[in-house]
Parts: structure tokens; C-alpha cells; sequence
């Protein structure tokens, strides 16, 4: 009887086929988490399927893979992680480097006429170069009337003008209206404002912690010490917060040795952050309110763990957690809560309800209204001046 023989070359190849599938395979779920995350990656894909060969209408997949990923962060129940598309992180991107495309003014809707009253301008923007004044109200870009409209109406025709002139019709204070080219560009927005005020006291506001904002307090703090300075006064109300990095340096400027900042991980690994011996010898306050969030809320504790300064204003929420980007292979992107942090004294502000200011002090609802609208001066803001008097005897 003839025996059948199998050709080893054959076999070979199929086990070599087999081995190199089961590979694949291996590395596909491993990938993903392991088999539990490969079975909800499959199912994921079934519904893209099921949408692509069943709907009845037309689906775009791509909106419908960012819906889904915008709900799977959403669902976290976490207000500092979210799920940013690629225009979304490109934006996200220019915000956290303090620039924005722009012409060079911070705006408020004006109720009278339904345009956008100028708030400010910055200094040697294109809006300034272009003639444009605080308190005058845009009504038009490129001829397609604003009135009526949002500010993201607006900002999307300036940035449709991205890399050349718009032509931006106003209204002066006189109602005389005009129309003006102003280039559209990435404007670098400066976080840090200063001034010395009455008595030597020295004010610098903090609109964020983003990039570049540690070097401008810095330079500001030397700069009132230098005009004879005898006390600070930090203004972080309504500052979103920003870079741990930021918030870390300007810390170590302003306090002596010892820990600055304690971030735990989801295994509990944890990694604390110092400062030096060199420091500022003035007294300090710091003014928050309902809106300090993350890094500006915790500036305001670690100096007065230290007993550097005083904190001034209304409560804080507490917010003890620190988020990191994860960019996607399509451009878009994940922010979300990856460490909790400790004040220097081992304080969660989460748990602790926030900050409770020593020196209680509220602002009137018309008094708010300039302040959101940057109209209210130092002079007339009663915050700064509690903070001026807890600092001067």
C-alpha cells in the first residue's frame, strides 16, 4: 500500500502562515488592552459596519468615530478630560502656546447695537496698527454684517482672512462708521499684566499658566522690586490654569526650599517636585474667586502653606487633578485626568472643598461686569484693595 507523503515544503509554509497570523493576532489584542479592550474594539467596528452597510441616509464615519469618542471621555464624568478633533487640537495647540489667529482685540457683544464693542488692543497688533480703538464696536468683516451674530461668528470670518488683510467695518464712539484692513495673524497673547500701585505695592494679574507665563511674572516681579516694591499682590481670578511646568518655576522663584508640588499616578507612584534656598522676601497676597482653577488655584495654596502670602477674594471649587495630551494617529487628540496632586503639605483641594480666603471680599454684580469686560481698574476693584490693605499696615 502506497503511503501518502505530505510535501515538507508545503507544511512548512503553512505552519510559517499560521505562526504569523496567530502573531498578528497576538500583537492586534495586545494593542488594545488585551482581550476584554480587542472585544470592545470589535464591537466598536461592527457598528461602523452595520452604519456603513444598513443606514438608510448617508453617514459620515469620521464624525460619527469622533461622536464616539467625544461620549467614551464624556462618560468618565471628569470635567478636565475631553476628546479634541484634529481642528479642535490644532486650536488647542496655539491656545496652550498663548497665541491665537487673530486681529489683535478682545471683544464683548454690545446689547444696543447687537455688534462687538472693542475691550482691548494689544500693543502693536494688527488692530492697533490699523487705527482700531477700545470702545469701538465691529459690525461688519469683509461686508457680511456681525450684528446679531456670536463671537464665534465673528472669529470665524477674521480667520477666514488668516495670512491676509481683513476688511473690518466699525462704529466709533461718535456712531461714525468707517471700514479698515487689518491683517489677520497669530498673535502671541501676553498672560501676565503688572503695574505698581499706590503705597509701592506691586500688582501682577495672571490671565493663565500656559507657556511662556513663569517668564513674565518673573520678569515683572524683578521689575516692581527693582522700583522699590514693598509688597506683591497676585491677582489669579478667573485664570483657567495651565502648564504644571509653569506654575512649578514661578513657584521656585518666589519660595525657599523644601516641596513645591506632589503628583500621585493611577498606581499611587508618586513624584514630588522642590525648590531651592533662593526666594522673594516681600509680603504677598493672592487674589482668587469661584473661577482659579488647577495650577492658579494652587499657586494660591503653596504660598500660603508657606505662610508667604494671604488669600483674598471668594472660595475656590478644588480641583486636584492634572491632565495630559495624548495625540492620535488622525491629529486629533485625548486630554484627560491623568495624575492627582498634593499641596506641599500633603492637602488634596478636592477633597478639602478648595480655598476658603482669609480676607473675604466680593465684587458687585456691576463691578463683575467691568471686571469680565477688563474695564475695571485696580482704583475701583474691591478685591485688589483688600489685598492691598491685608499687605499694608
Amino acid at each position: 500500500m502506497k503511503r501518502f507523503s505530505p510535501d515538507r515544503g508545503l507544511v512548512k509554509g503553512a505552519v510559517c502562515v499560521l505562526c504569523g497570523a496567530l502573531t498578528a493576532l497576538l500583537i492586534v489584542i495586545l494593542g488594545f488592552g488585551g482581550f476584554r479592550n480587542f472585544g470592545r474594539a470589535a464591537k466598536f467596528a461592527s457598528v461602523l459596519r452595520l452604519i456603513r452597510t444598513q443606514f438608510v441616509g448617508e453617514a459620515d464615519l469620521d464624525r460619527v468615530t469622533d461622536g464616539a469618542l467625544d461620549g467614551a471621555i464624556a462618560s468618565l464624568d471628569d470635567n478636565w478630560s475631553y476628546y479634541m478633533d484634529p481642528e479642535e487640537y490644532l486650536a488647542y495647540q496655539d491656545t496652550s502656546a498663548n497665541r491665537y489667529q487673530g486681529i489683535g482685540v478682545t471683544i464683548v457683544q454690545d446689547e444696543a447695537t447687537g455688534g462687538f464693542a472693542v475691550v482691548t488692543v494689544t500693543k502693536d497688533g494688527p488692530a492697533q496698527l490699523a487705527g482700531i480703538q477700545p470702545g469701538e464696536i465691529i459690525t461688519a468683516v469683509d461686508g457680511v454684517s456681525v450684528l446679531g451674530g456670536t463671537t464665534d461668528d465673528l472669529r470665524a470670518l477674521i480667520q477666514a482672512d488668516y495670512g491676509r488683510e481683513a476688511q473690518v467695518t466699525v462704529l466709533d464712539d461718535q456712531g461714525a462708521e468707517r471700514t479698515v484692513a487689518v491683517s489677520c495673524q497669530v498673535i502671541y497673547n501676553s498672560p501676565v499684566e503688572s503695574e505698581m500701585l499706590d503705597g509701592n505695592v506691586g500688582y501682577i494679574a495672571i490671565a493663565n499658566f500656559r507657556q511662556g507665563m513663569a517668564d513674565e511674572a518673573i520678569a515683572a516681579v524683578d521689575a516692581l522690586m527693582e522700583q522699590g516694591a514693598v509688597g506683591l499682590v497676585f491677582d489669579v481670578r478667573s485664570d483657567p490654569g495651565g502648564l504644571v511646568s509653569e506654575l512649578v518655576r514661578l513657584l521656585d522663584y518666589l519660595l525657599p526650599e523644601g516641596d513645591l508640588f506632589v503628583e500621585t499616578d493611577k498606581k499611587g507612584h508618586e513624584e514630588v517636585m522642590t525648590s531651592d534656598a533662593s526666594c522673594v522676601e516681600l509680603p504677598m497676597a493672592v487674589i482668587v474667586n469661584a473661577d482659579s482653577y488647577s495650577a492658579a488655584e494652587f499657586f494660591a495654596a503653596a504660598l500660603h502653606e508657606y505662610d508667604r502670602a494671604v488669600t483674598v477674594g471668594q472660595p475656590t471649587t478644588g480641583k486636584a487633578r492634572s491632565q495630559v495630551t495624548f495625540p492620535l494617529l488622525d491629529g486629533s487628540a485625548i486630554h484627560i485626568s491623568k495624575y492627582s496632586y498634593l499641596t506641599p503639605h500633603r492637602v488634596d483641594l478636592y477633597e478639602a472643598g478648595g480655598i476658603v480666603p482669609d480676607v473675604a471680599a466680593e465684587l458687585s454684580e456691576e463691578q463683575a461686569l467691568l471686571y469680565a469686560t477688563r474695564w475695571l481698574t485696580p482704583a475701583e476693584d474691591p478685591q485688589v484693595q483688600a489685598a492691598v490693605a491685608a499687605l499694608v499696615p
